[in-house]
């Protein structure tokens, strides 16, 4: 078997680039050379040990690749195809699959983080996770299908439609990411609360209003009756402040990745009194040929948001050590 590189998490705090043999594919399996894979926050809450994993496991979730071997009775994609894959593998029989809501499985396995995921040269992918991509699509951005697919559910959950106000606490890359889809859904003003200024220039590059939420107070406290607000921060008061600004009748989204067991204050009298939604939303059940195809098309401008690492400056990343300006970190294979 050849063998190729790979980032493992071996334990909670132990990360490490080992040597992996090129996987054994079934039937119904394909194997890919991966192209790019994304590195995302719940890489990083894998490496701490703040998100339930399976270890040790190689680390990558946001995939996308060639494929270069099928198994004997896959027929949905052929080798050579550009693929991105659906990470989520869902039982089908627990009582969210047999409701419609896969997304939800209470027995779900996902590569990277129960099983070898696409930080690695070589990923054996199930025939139902793939979408075939134009084969010109650029690997770096085909690999964000997954995360635009998380998006796209958030905000089909949160019912934003257009001529309403908005606001996005949070200009990592999923807050970017946000932006650009509530201004294509003909949102009529959308704001940007981040703190960090590169976060904010990008934004601001991108025709977006932006808040610095520590020096310019006065502006943040003039944020109200907002229709939608949406936590891409999950940290501090950012939860409770969603809630302050939004109207009464309005929505607010939690699409930050809380670590597993962290409590935050909130006011309940005025979800209650001001009848405002509180609304979840985790992974995604049906998204992502949508999000291929606002890839495929250009309409997600990706170019100022994405840094092309290898495997030693993506270990950097996820530990924190690298440089703090990367929006998003996408590994990219050669």
């Amino acid at each position: 078997m050849t063998e190729s590189h790979s980032l493992q998490v071996l334990n909670p705090g132990q990360m490490e680039i080992r040597p992996l043999e090129r996987p054994a594919i079934g039937d119904h399996e394909v194997l890919l050379r991966v192209a790019a894979c994304g590195i995302c926050g719940t890489d990083r809450h894998i490496y701490h040990g703040t998100f339930p994993a399976t270890l040790p496991v190689v680390l990558g979730h946001e995939i996308a690749g060639w494929v270069v071997e099928t198994g004997d009775k896959v027929t949905k994609v052929k080798t050579g195809d550009l693929v991105s894959v659906n990470p989520n593998i869902w039982c089908g029989r627990c009582q969210p699959c047999l409701e419609g809501q896969a997304h939800l499985c209470m027995n779900m396995k996902a590569l990277g983080v129960d099983l070898n995921g696409g930080m690695a040269h070589y990923c054996a992918v199930p025939e139902q996770l793939l979408y075939k991509m134009k084969p010109d699509t650029d690997p770096l951005k085909a690999c964000l299908a997954e995360p635009v697919s998380c998006v796209l559910h958030g905000i089909d959950r949160l019912r934003a439609r257009a001529g309403c106000r908005a606001a996005v606490f949070g200009g990592g890359f999923i807050g970017q990411l946000m932006l650009q889809v509530l201004r294509l859904q003909g949102i009529s003003e959308i704001t940007l609360v981040e703190p960090v200024a590169y976060k904010r220039q990008i934004a601001e590059r991108l025709g977006f209003r932006t808040i610095d939420p520590v020096h310019e107070r006065e502006a943040l406290e003039q944020l109200s009756e907002l229709d939608v607000a949406i936590d891409c921060a999950g940290a501090g008061d950012v939860l409770a402040q969603c809630i302050r600004m939004t109207k009464r009748g309005g929505r607010v989204l939690v699409f930050a990745a809380y670590p597993q067991g962290k409590e935050v204050p909130i006011e309940p009298y005025s979800v209650y009194r001001k009848e405002i939604s509180l609304i979840g939303s985790f992974t995604y059940p049906d998204t992502q040929l949508r999000a291929v195809r606002m890839i495929e098309s250009g309409q997600l401008l990706l170019d100022p948001l994405i840094t092309a690492v290898d495997l030693e400056q993506a270990m950097s990343l996820i530990k924190g050590e690298a440089d703090s300006t990367v929006l998003k970190g996408v590994i990219k294979f050669a």
